[in-house]
Formats: structure tokens, sequence, C-alpha cells
């Protein structure tokens, strides 16, 4: 964080005045240049999704970036790392209100120095310079009242000095009234009695009082001490001009109000002309009774206790009225509209084609202060108004929206946004990000309907609909997706009291997380490498974690600082557990030994010894009196705690153990797919508990020892009685990878296959798996339908392609002769014979009927590495191949010679597509772009770029028309060949490795997730 300055003081003494001298000063200006960024925050800046838009205005406002957080930290840690990357800043961040408010600003941006205006000095963190605003002095003071003013008596003066309070606010506005009234020719000395005698009687008691203190933080206090001077500075306004000015009130805090809104506002109350209404705020202004901006239109702003004062004055009565007055006045400006779908709530106007920024920002607030809560909820739940405010300033907007409302209607409707609020990021095109927005919400019962009308708008053409639920849809019990490690997330752990959460992650950071609005409160740096395991105090005070740096490492919660850090393992450290009592923990590592260490001294106390290999983990009994360690030697070890020594050892090859709450017996995970449990007594197995496939990942005993419960690699958990071993239930849901995905050529039916070895047949329109075929003993990497639909094809990673009958699900033959794994597999478009790459760097040509390689493609070309892909044009006389060596071969079918070489992509080229009139030819490449290339030239016509990882595959849509890449960036792009340019964009939670189209523009695409199927409507 860079150096941080305060200027504290109650309102109107002048901090923001003094602020903007501070950035005018040529010292200043010369040291930062025109880094400097005013960021106004304002006391109405409340709650969690507020804060995150606020950051998010200040990120693009100072460095263009549009990147969206639907969380504060995580925004300021974002713009943190950007302030990083800058030269000097200076950011001042003027009237923060509360410590929530100002910590992500404090985030990263070592060459930023932060100017912070507050009235509660508390709020800044250690160490910062802290500057209190009080005041004026005396001579200060004179200058500002007498400022431009004729003479005038001493005693005056200085009478008008004490019932001011040498106030900055109250004297500026004492000296432009008796300035105006001197404008006009009254005497200087009388006009000063005048109100020297109205602020004597109206103004503050404590004015009787030369020696009381006033508490200007009060807004009572405060509005009594500008009243007198604002009564009478409205005096000299025109008929029908205080009451105009009281009813500036309605507008939002620490904002720039358009004069044109104004107009419209002073029009409806009193039939003003948008000429008088500006002729009005340069009366006010010359009163000092507000601050005039000529620039974009003109725009006017109000101190906020003047606004205070006003809102005072307008009452609750007078600004539900002057709030409904302005809603009506700009709903006369806006065409009718319906709700998109007839169960939905009327938004009686088209209020999402305002342009007007304070508009859009606070229309909700304005319906709200007018008493029309139910026309709020209709707005902002109406899809049109979402859209509107995603793209004008990201997920936040709408989520601040909901919130804002705060009825169980707009709550669930802003839960559903923050479950998808991470992939609502901006695209490019923008208007994309509709259709994102409609994918992922399209599940939802509020949102869908709305979503179907939706399609049927001509505007929204061309777009990606869903035609199956998503597989990566959230659960309904989801609160929402915690982002910003930046590599996978090792480790996990809940607070006693369960109101947060750490977590561990190969990024080399911990991060403490506030579980009910998932906003990352501390982020810990320290270790130099992945953070393997992270575990807390018993009463949630420290934390205490282990990297492969070979250092275990404590941490204070609350001040997230380092308090120490435990060395002496010569090996990684493998795992620590902190004791019941809170007062030592134990650690093991590579280099056999298991260690235990007092907390407060950070003193290694005893080193147990006696492993042959790594200690993989350990476990402390409830009392504390004994400890149980695993080990690649194959053994389970109970320790003594008090005198370190091995009080018995269980044989099993285990990876991690678990101790019963009543400390009699204990749950070992075993690699064989098993889990053990051990009687501590007698060291016997008394059950093995035998029903995963795969290997068991980690095992938990229920508080009262009677159950317990496994997850497994085999993507499920199982729950388990203790007494009897016996299964009592399976949970299941997981699903593996989609390698591969096809679709049938007419439609009706899709296929894919995966890690689990399996390949799937489904039924479009009911989405039900119709069929499975087993028979890989691995991965499936690919999988192919003939043009018949007869029969499939499909290789895996043990070096061979199957071909399966469809109707009986029998695999007909087995082709073998590829000496490494079968990258990919085609048939030709007569269906009588099949192509496939391997790593073996060839490529092989066999007949369907016979099963026999009848041409091999590596007898003429040396490839520099494995063959990726292979497609067939639609005539069967030639072939398209990829390669790692960043090459794409065309080869002629019957000679079987390579008849070109198109070079460009500068990494691996890992999918082909052939157009279906053969004329030109599509890749994809590590290298994030995609190349369309003309087949008789050979020459690259256009280069696609936008993902932002691998591009895994691209399929062409049987009209020619449109092409669909997938990408390890989670998205699927869609553009449209003859106009190049992304014309739809779908995003998913995890990588995207393969697509293909149906005949009637259906796409179906397979991930990381699972499968999921979209229409492209146009």
């Amino acid at each position: 964080m860079g150096i941080t300055t305060s200027l504290s003081g109650a309102g109107g003494f002048g901090k923001t005045t003094l602020t903007s001298a501070v950035c005018a000063h040529k010292r200043v200006r010369r040291r930062f240049r025109s880094r400097t960024y005013v960021v106004t925050i304002g006391r109405d800046v409340r709650g969690h999704a507020a804060v995150a838009a606020k950051v998010a205005e200040a990120t693009r406002f100072i460095t263009g970036d549009t990147t969206e957080y639907d969380d504060p930290d995580l925004a300021g840690a974002h713009l943190g790392r950007l302030l990083d990357q800058r030269p000097r800043t200076l950011l001042v961040l003027d009237d923060v209100w509360e410590r929530e408010q100002l910590a992500p600003f404090l985030r990263g941006g070592r060459r930023c120095v932060r100017l912070v205006t507050t009235r509660n000095p508390n709020l800044l963190p250690s160490g910062s310079r802290r500057i209190h605003v009080d005041h004026m002095s005396p001579a200060q003071a004179k200058a500002v009242l007498t400022w431009n003013l004729p003479p005038l008596p001493d005693s005056t003066v200085s009478a008008l000095l004490r019932v001011t309070g040498r106030w900055a606010l109250l004297l500026r506005l004492t000296n432009r009234l008796i300035a105006e009234q001197c404008a006009g020719g009254a005497d200087a000395t009388a006009t000063a009695e005048r109100i020297l005698h109205r602020l004597g009687d109206t103004g503050p008691a404590a004015v009787d009082d030369p020696n009381a203190t006033w508490n200007l933080d009060d807004p009572r206090q405060r509005n009594q001490a500008v009243k007198a001077s604002i009564e009478a500075a409205t005096t000299l306004l025109p008929p029908g001009g205080p009451d105009r000015f009281t009813e500036l009130g309605i507008f939002a805090e620490d904002e720039s109000i358009p004069i044109p809104l104004i107009a419209r506002l002073w029009q409806a109350s009193r039939g003003l002309t948008e000429d008088r209404t500006r002729t009005l705020c340069r009366d006010l202004e010359r009163l000092s009774l507000l601050t005039l901006d000529p620039a974009d239109a003109g725009t006017i702003s109000l101190h906020d206790v003047i606004r205070d004062y006003l809102r005072a004055e307008l009452g609750t009565a007078g600004l539900a009225r002057t709030n409904d007055l302005l809603v009506q006045t700009v709903a006369a400006t806006l065409p009718a509209a319906r709700p998109l779908a007839p169960t939905h709530p009327d938004p009686e106007r088209a209020w999402w084609h305002l342009t007007d920024g304070y508009l859009l920002d606070h229309l909700i607030d304005h319906l709200l202060a007018a008493d029309r809560t139910p026309l709020a909820e209709a707005v902002a739940g109406d899809l049109r108004w979402i859209e509107t405010r995603l793209l004008q300033r990201g997920p936040t907007a709408p989520f601040s929206d909901l919130t804002r409302i705060d009825t169980p209607h707009t709550r669930a409707l802003a839960h559903s946004l923050a479950q998808t609020a991470h992939l609502l990021t901006p695209t490019e095109p923008a208007h994309a990000l509709t259709g994102v927005l409609h994918n992922r919400l399209d599940t939802h019962p509020h949102w869908q309907p709305q979503i179907t009308a939706h399609h049927h708008d001509p505007v929204q053409l061309p777009c990606l609909a869903t035609q199956w639920p998503l597989p990566d849809a959230p659960a309904p019990e989801l609160q929402r997706t915690l982002t910003g490690h930046t590599g996978p997330v090792r480790s996990l752990v809940i607070a006693p009291d369960g109101t947060w959460l750490a977590t561990a992650s190969n990024d080399g950071t911990v991060r403490l997380w506030d579980r009910v609005s998932g906003t990352c409160t501390a982020t810990l740096t320290g270790h130099t490498g992945p953070v393997r395991k992270v575990v807390m105090s018993p009463d949630g005070t420290w934390l205490a974690t282990n990297g492969d740096d070979g250092t275990v490492r404590l941490w204070d919660r609350v001040s997230g600082t380092c308090t120490a850090t435990l060395t002496g393992n010569t090996g990684r450290m493998m795992s620590v557990v902190i004791a019941p009592d809170g007062t030592w923990l134990a650690t093991t590592s590579h280099d056999e030994t298991v260690r235990l260490w007092d907390r407060v001294s950070g003193t290694c106390t005893a080193t147990l010894t006696g492993n042959t290999g790594t200690v993989w983990s350990v476990a402390i009994a409830p009392d504390s009196t004994w400890l149980a360690t695993t080990s690649r030697d194959g053994t389970v070890r109970l320790w003594d705690r008090v005198s370190g020594t091995c009080t018995a050892t269980l044989t099993d090859m285990v990876r991690e153990v678990v101790i019963a709450p009543d400390s009699t017996w204990l749950a070992a995970i075993s690699i064989d797919a098993s889990v053990r449990l051990w009687d501590r007594a007698s060291g016997t197995c008394t059950a093995t508990l035998i029903h995963h496939t795969d290997m068991v990942w980690s095992v938990v005993v229920a508080p009262d020892g009677t159950w317990l419960a496994t997850t497994s690699r085999d993507g499920t958990v199982r729950l388990w009685d203790r007494v009897s071993g016996a299964r009592t239930a399976t949970l299941t849901g997981h699903t593996g990878p989609i390698d591969s995905v096809v679709m049938a050529p007419d439609g009706t039916w899709l296929t894919n296959s995966g890690d689990d070895g399996t390949v799937r047949l489904w039924d479009r329109v009911s989405g039900t798996c119709t069929a499975t075929l087993t028979g890989h003993t691995g991965t499936v990497r690919e999988v192919v339908i003939a043009p018949d639909s007869t029969w499939l094809a499909t290789n895996g990673d043990n070096h061979t392609v199957r071909l399966w009958d469809r109707v009986s699900g029998a695999c007909t033959a087995t082709l073998t002769g590829h000496t490494g794994t079968v990258r990919e597999v085609v048939i030709a478009p007569d269906g009588t014979w099949l192509a496939t790459t391997s790593h073996d760097e060839s490529v092989r040509l066999w007949d369907r009927a016979t099963g026999t390689c009848t041409a091999t493609l590596t007898d003429r070309i040396d490839y520099s590495g494995p063959v990726w892909s292979v497609a067939i044009a639609p005539d069967g006389t030639w072939l398209a191949t990829t390669s790692r060596d960043g090459t794409v071969r065309l080869w002629d079918r019957l000679s079987g010679t390579c008849t070109a070489t198109l070079t460009g992509h500068t990494d691996t080229v890992g999918s082909v597509a052939i157009a279906p009139d053969s004329t030109w030819l599509a890749t994809t490449s590590h290298d994030e772009s995609v190349r369309l290339w003309d087949r008789l030239s050979g020459t690259c016509t256009a280069t696609l770029t936008g993902h932002t990882d691998t591009v895994g595959s691209v399929a062409i849509a049987p009209d020619g028309t449109w092409l669909a890449t997938t990408s390890h960036d989670g998205t699927v792009r869609i553009q449209n060949v003859n106009d190049p340019g992304i014309v739809a964009i779908a995003r998913a939670e995890g990588p995207l490795f393969s697509c293909a189209w149906g005949a009637a523009h259906e796409l179906a695409v397979g991930g990381e997730c699972g499968l999921y199927l979209y229409k492209l409507l146009i």
C-alpha cells in the first residue's frame, strides 16, 4: 500500500477545498504530472454491491480497464494490481464515511499515494498520517468572511466570526449574502449587522455561549447552523426560487445533477423553462448555495450539509411528493412498455431507453423515495433493464438495484445475478454480453419466460439460445462463486462461528472470505510457492499454513500479518494440524519426520522419527494426548504426545487418517480406493469400506461417531455406517469432462465421449441418455457418427479405434496399428473409410468394411510432433491434418501425397474444419487464434482473435455461414464468415474442448463441466 494521508473533520470545514488546493499545487503537479485522480465516495455508497460498483467506476476512470467484480475486495485488488503497473499516482478519496468504503482502495498500488477526506478518522489504517481540519484560525476566517467586501467594523467582524463558529461553509455563505446585497447598492455595514442579528436570533443556540463547542457531525446542529444563512440568502432569489431550491434536496448525494433534468422537474413544479432554470442555478451559485459546472450541458452539485438542510425542509411527505413528480416527469418522455412475460409486473414505461447516466444510476432510488416500490420491483426485475444496466456499469449495477429494493422477491433475483456475476465480465463486442446473461439465467423461473420472449425481438438476433439445462448451472444453495485465486485451490477451512472461511492456493496466497457477502476480506502473502493447506485455531483468531517452500506460517486473522515462520524441516511440508486447545501444532514433511511446535514461541518442542518414507498426514486426538500419522512407508503410527514415542504401528498404505471424536478408533484412507477402520487400543482393522471405484480423496466422521462420509475421484460421495461398515447412501451427480461431442446428421440425437471411458448417446429433444457404450479402458478422446447414422467410431488413450453399431451398442471392430495415443478419428463422407491421427506422428487411412489400414501418411512427410487433428473434404478426395509443429497439411487421398503446407500459426494447431463447398478451411491453435485459409492458394485470408487461452476446436455450420470456436477460456464464440466479427458468445464455468453443428443450427459443446446444447437463432 502506498503512503496514505487523511484530512478529517466535520462537514463544511473545507476538507474538499483543501484537497483541491493540494492537487493544484505546483509541487504536487510536478511530482504526479497528470496522474491525479479524485474519486468522491459519499454517504450513500453503502453495501458490498454499491462499494464494488464505485471501485469499478474508479478503475475505469483511472485506467480504462472495464473488468467487473461483484465484491469490493476483488475489485480493489484488481485496481491495486493495475496501479502497481503505473507510475506515481495521487488518488484522492473524498468524503469517505465507512471503513468498508475505504478498504478496497487501499489494496496494492505501491506507487500510489492516497489522500483521504473523512469525518471519521478511526477508519484509517495504522501508520497513516492524520491531519485534523477544524474551524479556521481567526485570521483565515476573517479573510474568507471579508473577501471582496467593503471594510467592515472590527466589532461586527468579530461578532460574525463568533456566530459562524469560524466554519468555512457558513463563512462563505455569509460572505456571498453580504456581497449580493452590496451589489444592489446596500450599505455593507448595515447589511452585515442585519445578518448578524438574524444569525443570533435563529442560528445555533451555542452562539449564546462563546465557549461552547458545536457538534457539527450532528445533522440537527448542522441544519440549525446553516438555516439562518440559507434563509437569508434565499430571500434574494426571484419569487418561487426558494421552493425550487428546496426541491433539489431529492437528488443523490455527491453526484453531478444534469441541469436538463432539473429543468424537467422545475417545469413540472412551477413551469420554468430550461433558460429560466439555468438562470436560477447561476443565482444559486452566486450565493454559494451550489456548485455549477458548465461541462456536459451543465451540471450542479450540492454540499452534503446543504443537501441535508434541504431534505429536512422538505420533510418525509415533501420528499415523497417531489420524487414522485420527478418520476412522472421522466416517465412522460418515455414510450409505454408492457412486461416481456404476461405473468410479470408491468414496468409501465421503457425505462431502459434512458441514456442519462444519473437517471440510470438513481432511478430505483427515486422510485423508492416516491413510495413506488412495486414499480421499482417491476423495473429492476425486467430483463431489458438488467441488460441496460449490465452494459452501462457491469453486473454490480443491476445487482445493486435489486438489493436496494430489498424485498423477498428482489433478494431472490439479486441472488441469481450474484451466482453468475463472475461470468458477466465485459465482452468484445459489448452487445454479446447480453447473450451470456441470457444463457446463464435461462433456467431461472423468473428470467426464463422473459428470455424466451426477448428472443423474438429481431434486435436480439443472431443469438445462442440454450436448449438443455446447463450442466454447470449453480445449485439453488450456492450463494456465490468466490473468484480471485489464480491457481488451483488446494485447501479450505471454515471458521468455528461459520461466518468466514479461508482458502489456500497454488498461487502462493491464502484468502479470507466473508461467507454472507462472498467478499475477500484479506489476502495473506509470504509463501514463495504453492500453499498446500490452511488450518484454523479452535477460537478462529489465527491460522497456520504450509507450503512447498518448506515453511509453516502462522497468521493473525484480524491484521492479516504473519506472526511466525516455522522452519527446520529439510523437505517439503506435507501437512499441518492445530491441537484442539490451540497451544501447539504438528507438521509432517518429506524428510520423514513429524515435528511438534509451540504456538507462542514458534519453537520446535519435539521431533518424532521412525518413519522410512514421506509422512503424508497427521491427526491429533480430541484430548491432545496422542496423534496419528500416515507415511509412504506403508504404516499408520500412533504417538504419545508427551514422550514422543511411537505406541503402535498399523501396517497399511494410507494417505490420510482421521481420529474419531471419542478417540477409540481411526479411519484411514488407503491408496487401493478403500477406507479402513482401526481400533485404537488393539491396533486391529475392524472394517474395510470398499465400494469406491477410484482413489478416495477424503473422509470425515460425524460428530457422534456413528457414521462417516467419503469422497472419491470416481465422482461420488458415499455415506457409511460405522458399526456395520455398510454403505448407507451414494451421492452422485458429479460428471467428468466432455472431450468430444458430435451431432447426428438428422439433428435428432447426439453423442459425447469423456474421461470416464464411456460414450453416451442423447436424445436432443428430451436431453435423456438413450445408450452408454463401454469398452475403452481409459479416456475416450473422440467420437464421430457415420453419414448414415447407423454406426460410430471412437478413439481412446489405448492406441485403438473402435467401431460401434448404433442400434445394438455393440463394438463391431477394433482398429489397431498406431503405436501412440490416437488423437482424432474422422469418417469419409461416403462412410466407406476413416482417417486417424496419433501421437506416433502418423496419419492412417482405414477401410471400414475390413478394418485394415490402407495407407500411412508418414512415409513422405516428417512431422516434428504428434498429428493432432484431421478433416476430410466433403467429396472425400483430400484431407487436412494439423500438428504440434504449427503447420496444416493438405493431402491427396488417392496418392497419399502432401499437396500443400499452410504456415502462420505460432503454436500447436489443435483443430481443423473444412467448409461444405471445400473452397476454404478453418484452424485453431494454442496461440489463441483462429485462421481461415483459401484451399487453392494456401493463403491465410483472415486471422480471428479474441479468445484468451488455447482454442480447442472449430466447427463450420452446414450452410457454411457460421463459424463456432471453443476455448480453454470457457467461451464459445460464433462468427459470421462473410462478415468476420463475433455475433454471439456463451460462457461456461470451465474450459470448453469441442463443438459440433446440427442441421438446423443446433450447436453441441463439450467441456470440463459437461455437455451444452445451444441453438443459433438467426
